[in-house]
Order: structure tokens, then sequence, then C-alpha cells
């Protein structure tokens, strides 16, 4: 006779649990879940020493469906103790026997509990999931639970039994918040300057010349990700270096090319319709082997004539490339920022420094989406 303190599931006299799906399990019980949340997290710090010792710390989670909405894709991040921490939860349906399975793997442990996962299904709006382990010697049935009775506060819960469901004793507690985000605010974030990301300090030459030095992550790949046709999102500042901040919203298209030149060359075309008038501009970034730096030159089709390049390289997914120009008749510095963090939505942006980089004034910021 199995016990009664489960939810569609039984365990038998010989600890041997059985799962089965509710009469309205179904793959759209997870679509609640899908998008971007902001978690609060009460965490058991050691559920074996017999103590309620709780951490709590925020999760960021971003939620995609994946495989048709037979499956989610849960990624999440927090700093625990002063260290960042991740966490991915795959969750998938079983058409054949409606049954979810939820697989884990963090950046501590780097591996899939892919032998034994959480199997259960939703009662209503709740949902129940079941495992059998064993913790120092001893076997332990993990229980989680989802509450969706508030679909944009929804609730997680992790509980464990050494008795075989008898009582249950409860190691992590959840509660979060959905963000709603229009694409709209989504693309207005987006084109918003980074102030928390600095300029790297630039240096001169006894002919007060720039020095640039490549990261050690430099590589030619660098922009390889790109290829393909992406519609781009700009604000432009309508005059530089005049205390102006009003702001011009283009849109534009980008078609790139990808690696040539074995490799150390990259391209695109840029195109656009400005105050009624076709416009295009040509970048064609290259690589140096042996300084490992990127030269970036750009030409427009309203000159005709060749930019100064700029020069630099990635530290990671941010690049800086600096070039001396002029403008208005002084000479600036301008340096062109590329941050890749978000890879599916790049982010370009342009400022100028009148003082040797003392001073940097943002001028022009896009961000691209991936149209191909």
């Amino acid at each position: 006779m199995g016990y009664n303190n489960f939810q569609n599931a039984t365990i038998n006299k010989e600890g041997k649990l059985t799962i089965i799906p509710s009469k309205t399990s179904s793959k759209e019980d997870f679509t609640f879940l899908e998008g971007k949340w902001e978690i609060q997290n009460k965490k058991l710090e050691n559920e074996t020493d017999g103590h309620s010792n709780w951490a709590e710390y925020s999760i960021k989670a971003h939620i995609k469906k994946i495989i048709d909405g037979l499956g989610y894709i849960n990624n999440n991040e927090a700093i625990i103790n002063g260290k960042p921490f991740e966490e991915i939860q795959l969750i998938l349906f079983n058409p054949k026997n409606r049954l979810w399975s939820i697989y884990f793997a963090n950046s501590t442990v780097g591996k899939l509990n892919k032998d034994n996962p959480l199997i259960g299904s939703f009662e209503g709006h709740v949902g129940v999931f079941y495992s059998q382990n064993t913790v120092q010697g001893k076997p332990v049935i993990d229980m989680v639970q989802w509450d969706k009775t508030k679909l944009e506060k929804a609730e997680y819960s992790h509980a464990f039994s050494i008795d075989n469901g008898k009582t249950w004793k409860w190691k992590q507690l959840m509660h979060g918040i959905k963000i709603v985000e229009t694409e709209e605010a989504l693309r207005e974030k987006l084109l918003t300057i980074d102030k928390t990301l600095p300029v790297p300090e630039i240096e001169f030459d006894k002919n007060d010349e720039l020095v640039i030095t490549a990261s050690e992550s430099s590589s030619k790949h660098d922009f390889d990700f790109l290829s393909g046709k992406w519609k781009m999102y700009h604000k432009k500042l309508k005059e530089r270096l005049s205390n102006n901040n009003e702001w011009l919203d283009l849109e534009s298209m980008d078609i790139n090319y990808g690696p040539m030149l074995d490799g150390i060359g990259n391209s695109d075309l840029y195109t656009a319709t400005f105050d009624g008038e076709y416009f295009e501009g040509y970048t064609l970034r290259l690589f140096d082997p042996t300084t490992k730096l990127w030269s970036l030159y750009w030409v427009a089709s309203n000159s005709g004539v060749l930019d100064p390049p700029v020069v630099g390289s990635f530290d990671n997914d941010i690049g800086h490339f600096f070039c001396k120009d002029t403008f208005k008749g002084g000479e600036v510095i301008v340096v062109f920022r590329w941050d890749f963090r978000d890879k599916a939505h790049p982010i370009w942006s342009q400022a100028f420094s009148p003082d040797k980089g003392k001073t940097w004034e943002w001028n022009w910021i896009n961000v691209s989406y991936r149209v191909d």
C-alpha cells in the first residue's frame, strides 16, 4: 500500500516511486514561465546538519521556449557569497506519457542530472515534480512545487523527505516577479549609453600619437558572429560638442559579409534613407596577426573619402577602437565601442573627446536585430 502524501504519485513498500500525469497535464503548463523574472530566493544552507540556517539572495532569470513549446530553458544568474553563480534548468514535456522532466546544471558542478530528473505534472495551478536521490548513503525523495495561481508572481519551492513522503522539510523557497517589457521599452533600454562601462585610458607617444595595445583575448574571430543581415535602430545626437541634448531616431539595414582574407578581414554594407536621401556606408575591418589589433575603416556614399581607421581590440565581449580626427576645425579623439555581451542585440556606440580622453561625449548609439 502506498503513502498518500503525494500528488499524482505513489511509493510502494520497497520505496519505488511511481509518477503518473494529471488528467489535465499539457505542454501548455509552463507557458506562464517564458520571459524575464526578478526572483527572491531563500535556501537552506545545509540540509544535512540538522540546523535551519537560511541563505537569501536575488536571482535574475531568463526563460525561453524551445522545440515548438515542448521545452523551456531557464537561465538563472545570482551572486552568492560574493561570487557569481549560474544555473540552467532544462524543462521538457513528453507528449507520449504527458509528464514533464526538469533537468539541472550549474556553474559549480557542470553536470546534468540526466538519469534522475524531477518528473511530474500540474494539477490545476500547482505543479509537483519528484525524484529519488541518495544523500550521505540514505534514500531521499526530492519534491519541487510550482504555484502559478498568480501568473506574474509565481512561487517555486523545494522540499525533501527522508521517510518516504510521510514528512517533508522545505529547503528552498522562491517567489518571483515577472518583468513585463514591451519591445519598444526593451529597445529604449538598449539604446541607452551604459555609463558603468569606462572608456579605457589612452596613451600618447613622444610625437603625440596614440599608443594602442591589444588585449590578451583579442582574436581574428571577434567579428565572426556578425555575419548575416541585421536591422539597426539608432539614436544620434543632433549636434556634437555643443552641449546639445536632442537625439534623433533613425533606422537602417546592415549586411555583414562575414570573414574574408582567410579570416583576418570582415566587412559590411550599411544602408538607410536619411531626410529622403538614400545613403550607404561600407565598413572594412582588418586584423593584424602581429599586433592582434583591429583596424576599422569606413567610407560613406555622401563623401567617397575613407575615414581614418579606428584601431583597438576586444576585451572579452567589449571592444574599444580609437583614432585621432578633426571636428569643426579642432582635434578630437574618436572611440567606437562594440558591446557583444548580448549576442542577440549587439550594440555599437561612438564618442568624441576634445581633451585627449579626459572627457567623452557620446553622440551615436545603435542596436542590431538579426533578420535572417
